[in-house]
């Protein structure tokens, strides 16, 4: 026969339990329909005491419909440092409410090893927010990236764009990736990266950046590709070509910057066929002759 547990659910019950250890009557007074304070009497109890078994229903409490529960449930956790919990946790750096975001992240830090790859795995999200909290969380954990891909992919988190330039040409792919992010504060911070960095490789994704809908993504990749200069300059001429009058309007500029003899001619054809500007190819002719 099983124990029957005789118990009013109340806050002095739940502190008998306490001291008895018995974590199974604890979780059964947080499963209830206790009062509200109870419960979270039972929550502050479980993490006192640190077993793994309430672990689960604790979890579960991450989804209750008080926020005081919640709450309590998450600081429970991080005091339980359960494997278990990490993915849970880490979901509520989605959460909307700021200060729940940060009662997990200090979890998270508590738990700490088993916490770490999710996190990595995290940094590459495509919410950019969460990125930034899972590396904030990541810092409470004092990690440190294992190599210079999972450093970029770390700093591309925190948008520390001048920290990627520096890094140069192991940042190039991860950046280049940041070019298609949800926001548009990242794709101009990766755009401008991207011309610090000098790399070939970052000419036709910025090309493309050139028809991106905000007019300060497509300012700093014709700043890039003005900066990466020479590598840029026949992709540029076959961008004189494009569909988009962002991408050729962006290309006639950039060409004109770069002052490179061998836009003439495509440059004149496109004088010729109105496929921009009149004067932006005129502008365009015109700087590349001073510099001949």
């Amino acid at each position: 026969m099983g124990i029957v547990y005789l118990f009013k659910q109340d806050v002095g019950n739940v502190e008998k339990l306490r001291g008895r250890k018995d974590v199974l009557g604890i979780i059964k007074v947080l499963q209830s329909k206790s009062d509200l304070e109870v419960r979270i009497k039972a929550e502050k109890a479980l993490g006192e005491l640190g077993a793994e078994i309430a672990v689960e229903p604790l979890i579960l409490a991450l989804k209750d419909d008080n926020w005081r529960v919640r709450y309590e449930a998450a600081r429970a956790l991080g005091k339980i440092k359960g494997a278990m919990a990490v993915e849970p946790l880490i979901q509520i750096l989605k959460d909307e409410d700021g200060d729940f975001r940060m009662l997990a992240v200090a979890a998270l830090g508590t738990i700490g090893e088993p916490a770490v790859e999710p996190l990595i795995l995290a940094l590459k999200d495509e919410d950019g927010d969460f990125r930034m909290r899972a590396a904030a969380a990541l810092d409470e954990l004092d990690w440190k990236p294992g190599d210079d891909t999972e450093r970029a992919h770390y700093l591309i988190a925190k948008k520390e764009w001048d920290e990627l330039a520096i890094l140069g040409e192991p940042a190039v792919e991860p950046i280049i990736l940041a070019l298609n992010d949800e926001s548009w504060e990242v794709r101009k911070g990766a755009a401008a990266a991207l011309g610090e960095t000098g790399d070939a490789r970052a000419v036709e994704p910025l090309i493309q950046a050139l028809k991106d809908e905000y007019w300060n993504v497509n300012i700093k990749a014709e700043k890039a590709l003005g900066k990466i200069g020479e590598p840029a300059v026949e992709p540029l001429i076959q961008a004189l070509k494009d569909e988009s009058g962002g991408v050729r309007g962006g290309a006639v500029r950039v060409l004109g910057e770069i002052g490179d003899a061998r836009a003439i001619e495509p440059l004149t054809q496109a004088l010729n066929s109105q496929v921009t500007t009149q004067q932006e190819v005129k502008d365009a002719l015109e700087k590349i002759e001073k510099r001949g």
